[in-house]
Formats: C-alpha cells, structure tokens, sequence
C-alpha cells in the first residue's frame, strides 16, 4: 500500500470511528429518552431521581459499551431544568471498561461534591445545541486521567431537557486506529477536531491538545468531526 492509499485508508476508518460514536451517543440518549418518559409523567420532579430504574439504566448503558468497540466508557448524565428539578439534584451513572470488564462510577452531589459534570463542555454544549456535541481532546481526570475524546447527545422529554448521554473514546485508541494502518515511513499527517486541537500527529512540535497555528499544513480531508492535514 502506497501513500496515496494509506491516507485514504486512514480517512475512511476515522470516518467510520467518529460516526459510530456519535451513533452511539444518539441511540443511548433515544433508549434513555424511551426509558425514562414513564418516570416523567408519573414522579414527583423532586422525587425523579429516586424513581430511576438504575439497573436498566447501566443495562443500557453496557449494551452501548459492548456494540461499540472503540468507546472506553458511557454514561447518562441527569440535571433538569430547573422548573423541573427544584433542589437541583444531579446525578451520573457511569460505566467504564478497565482491563477488559466493566465498571461503575456514580456520582451525586453527595458523594463528589468536587467533581460537577454541569461544568464540563460537553454537557454544557450539548445542552445549549439542543443536539449532539463532540468534544475534545482533553484530561479526563474523573475516570482514566487520560487524552479523551467525548461524543455526547441531548436527553428532552415532552420539549424538556432531562440531561445527556455520552460515550468516551480514548485517543490512544485513535492513534492505534491510524498506526496500525499507517506504512513505514509513515506519512506527514495532523488530525485535529474541527476546532484546530490536535488529536494526533506523525510531525513533530505537534503535540495532543494543542491548537493548530502553522501555514506550512493544508486540510486535505474535512469532516463535520474532524480535519486531517498534510505538509502543503
């Protein structure tokens, strides 16, 4: 395999990786959505949290984690609007795959009173978009202290936002996607999101999160989730 062919070849797994994310994310927040309306029409908003069903929740959620290989860990994040969560209660069921089986992160105001997901972009942005949001790279310092990228999708129920499900996949697993196509000597490459941070890089100076500045690359392939670029 060429050059020419390789970056081809790149383009067309990351295109595949990025969109099944976001398909991901989008069918957990359909499931969820399906699950909870129940709840909605019933519960007291004060008492919502108590009502949920945790066990079919973290069902869901495993099942996003076993049909996507690429995703290190997925979660729904609840917050409502405030007409509808008058103590403003939160609350994140999380699970994460760690040496090839699935664990479970919960947190509430209770028991993380440091770590507030209502502050985190993803959540922020996908809120306000009112529709899937893809973010990173970045530190995530809750689960894997490691470069991640998050694709997220919007919770509403009866036109109500309700909170958000997102799945996580690990830039190293990118990496490993485009090495393990990559020929040697590998072809002079950037991957960035569509904001210009970088995701990865054959080019040295390149480094992960940074914001791409140079004139010396140009955008050869573009996505609506990310841009590759090659020496101009």
């Amino acid at each position: 395999m060429n050059a020419s062919d390789s970056i081809h070849t790149v383009i067309a797994q990351l295109e595949h990786l990025f969109s099944q994310c976001s398909h991901s994310s989008q069918q957990l927040a359909q499931q969820l959505t399906q699950r909870l309306t129940p709840l909605v029409n019933a519960a007291d908003p004060s008492e919502l949290t108590t009502a949920f069903p945790r066990t079919a929740i973290e069902s869901l959620i495993n099942r996003a984690l076993a049909d996507n290989p690429f995703c290190s860990g997925a979660g729904f994040a609840y917050h409502a609007d405030a007409p509808l969560n008058p103590q403003a209660k939160w609350s994140l069921y999380w699970m994460y795959k760690d040496s090839n089986h699935e664990s479970t992160l919960e947190l509430t105001p209770l028991t993380q009173q440091h770590l507030d997901f209502r502050t985190f972009e993803w959540f922020l942005k996908t809120k306000s978009l009112k529709g899937p949001y893809f973010h990173g790279p970045y530190v995530d310092y809750i689960c894997n202290t490691s470069y991640t990228m998050t694709s997220a999708a919007p919770i509403f129920i009866q036109e109500c936002f309700y909170g958000v499900a997102a799945v996580d996949v690990l830039v190293s697993r990118i990496e490993d996607e485009i090495l393990t196509i990559l020929p040697q000597p590998r072809p002079k490459m950037v991957l960035t999101n569509t904001f210009g941070r970088v995701i990865f890089s054959t080019l040295t100076g390149y480094r992960v999160g940074d914001i791409l500045r140079s004139e010396a690359l140009a955008v050869i392939h573009q996505h609506p989730l990310f841009c590759l670029y090659l020496p101009a």
